[in-house]
């Protein structure tokens, strides 16, 4: 493995409720609560939510039929980046969000980043996907075939652990 890369992705991941497209989604209220343990000095990672879009609605995340990966990070230590560049600032649920845009294999990922650490996050993850529509061109037809949470390290180790945690996909009646 390269220096710089991800290692594993240890996640939570949501399997019901998907394959709704944007457009019939009315909201995905989402509670996450995690620490980390025994962080050593030189941990490098970022602990994220990973969300995934496909043109298909059996498609599934970090596939060939995955469309665009929006990842959300709560946190970023020991200088971990996410994938692209910062193309702008977004505010999402009154924070300002750092969002870069890349690529990844085939599909494009655009990283929100939390101007601080937050540890308890207890909000709607819909109006990320809404940002993007109408300032990114991101289609509302793309289907949601996936919703993940963990940490992603490059190097370092620690333990992430998670006191609570729930997604849900509410789909407009």
């Amino acid at each position: 493995m390269l220096p710089g890369q991800v290692k594993s992705y240890s996640n939570l991941d949501l399997k019901v409720g998907l394959g709704a497209q944007l457009s019939s989604i009315s909201s995905i209220p989402s509670q996450w609560y995690w620490t980390y343990l025994d962080a050593s000095d030189d941990l490098v990672a970022d602990v994220s939510y990973d969300l995934w879009l496909s043109s298909s609605s059996t498609g599934t995340g970090s596939s060939s039929t995955s469309s665009y990966e929006i990842m959300i990070w709560l946190s970023t230590r020991g200088g971990a980046g996410p994938a692209g560049s910062q193309i702008a600032t977004a505010t999402i649920n009154d924070m300002s969000w750092s969002l870069y845009q890349g690529t990844v294999s085939t599909w494009t990922v655009y990283s929100f980043v939390a101007p601080y650490e937050i540890n308890n996050y207890y909000q709607d993850l819909l109006p990320f996907f809404t940002y993007l529509i109408n300032n990114q061109g991101v289609s509302s037809d793309q289907y949601l075939v996936g919703i993940q949470a963990g940490t992603e390290p490059f190097s370092g180790g620690a333990t992430l652990t998670t006191s609570a945690y729930y997604a849900t996909v509410q789909v407009a009646a």
